[in-house]
């Protein structure tokens, strides 16, 4: 039985966020559940689903991956959006007929309702998946692990000199910043082929080439381990 999680940052946008492992164990027959431990990518089959959910390109596209874990993400996030949308939006229609495709620069969209706005993320043991009913709106989600505190050369990867000055000494504020970033850079659907010193975040606030962003910032710690935020109009 898979846990999944609701939130509700604001009126008609709903996150969803569930761990990957139960997911896996719930959406795999027995015989066919992957080691979660195996480095190289396995090759996956739709009988290998207790319930078919993957469309065959889909199914294509999880086998053309290098690595498992890249393959389990993937498989994890695809089944978690789906069943949103399912719930949320297509109540008739069969998961394996909801289906993403991606613009040029990697935001995804639904392929048969591009106006509905979705975002997903994933991060070791999580995956998230964010809509909107305002078809007028656009959000970005991103959920990460927080670990020890980042070393320099990723704190000035990742932060201008402005956003460090301004940060605490605090790795769980390190990641939340971060996440804000990252969910801003899907907003604007560019990830990360926008310059991450072109994007500050200071203060719960967003600036994009030295001007502040008019949006909506939202943060969340989910059991003191991860940290997922949502930027939205």
């Amino acid at each position: 039985m898979i846990c999944i999680n609701t939130l509700s940052p604001k009126p008609g946008v709903t996150i969803w966020y569930a761990g990957i492992r139960e997911i896996i164990q719930s959406v795999f027959k027995k015989h066919a559940r992957p080691d979660l431990r195996a480095v190289l990518n396995q090759s996956f089959e739709k009988q290998d689903f207790i319930k078919p959910f993957l469309s065959h390109e889909e199914i294509s596209t999880i086998n053309g991956f290098k690595a498992l874990k890249k393959q389990i993400e993937w498989i994890s996030g695809r089944y978690l959006i789906k069943q949103m949308m399912q719930q949320l939006f297509f109540k008739n229609t069969s998961l394996d007929q909801i289906t993403l495709s991606y613009l040029d620069q990697g935001a995804p969209f639904l392929t048969t309702s591009p106006d509905l706005p979705v975002s997903l993320s994933h991060s070791n043991d999580y995956t998230a998946s964010a809509a909107c009913k305002n078809k007028k709106q656009t959000i970005g989600i991103d959920i990460e692990k927080i670990t020890k505190k980042p070393d320099a050369f990723f704190m000035k990867t990742a932060f201008t000199q402005n956003e460090i000055a301004h940060l605490k000494d605090d790795a769980a504020q390190i990641f939340k910043n971060w996440t804000i970033k990252e969910a801003y850079l899907k907003y604007i659907k560019k990830g990360f082929n926008e310059s991450l010193h072109r994007v500050e975040v200071i203060n719960n606030e967003i600036l994009h080439n030295n001007s502040k962003i008019d949006v909506d910032v939202f943060s969340t710690f989910i059991n003191d381990d991860y940290v997922l935020s949502l930027v939205s109009d």
